[in-house]
């Protein structure tokens, strides 16, 4: 029996709260009215972390100078995405000088309002001291992608297009 394995893992909280700006002119019975802005923070405040201004989209009436939570979402992923890649670059001597990841998401709505992601595409554009093989960079990105907490607990696809990368 190989004594090797790292064993369970321990589990880690993590804690926002959202707090609504309140109805201001427009009580909740105007939908179409009624303010949708919010702040979020961490829970407890970290140090230094500033809060957030968060809104619906504005497709969904909501603040266009506020982040909305679609977007939320996809930055999430992008910046999983690129946390987990510079990980696998730097396990495998790869010195990253670089690096950008862009995420596209598509959104539909029911005709009862209800919506859902339906899939992501995360399109990463990275520059080295020295660049790795095709096949070694698709590699990383398929290991970043393989262990990304956030691409592993969505409910719609995610996937990494390729980009060539350069010095």
């Amino acid at each position: 029996m190989s004594t090797d394995s790292p064993g369970p893992q321990p589990s880690h909280g993590f804690d926002v709260q959202v707090a609504w700006d309140g109805p201001g002119e427009h009580p909740t019975d105007n939908v179409r009215r009624f303010p949708r802005g919010a702040t979020a923070a961490a829970e407890p405040a970290a140090a230094g972390v500033p809060a957030l201004r968060v809104s619906a989209a504005r497709t969904f009436f909501g603040d266009r100078d506020a982040w909305n939570p679609e977007t939320l979402l996809l930055t999430a992923l992008a910046q999983c995405h690129l946390s987990a890649f510079l990980r696998q670059a730097g396990l495998h001597g790869f010195r990253v000088t670089s690096a950008t990841v862009r995420a596209h998401g598509e959104l539909t709505v029911d005709a009862d309002g209800a919506g859902r992601l339906v899939r992501a595409a995360l399109t990463p554009h990275t520059r080295f001291e020295s660049d790795p093989t095709q096949e070694q960079l698709r590699g990383l990105h398929e290991e970043a992608h393989r262990q990304c907490f956030i691409a592993n607990s969505v409910a719609f696809p995610v996937s990494v297009l390729e980009q060539e990368q350069g010095h």
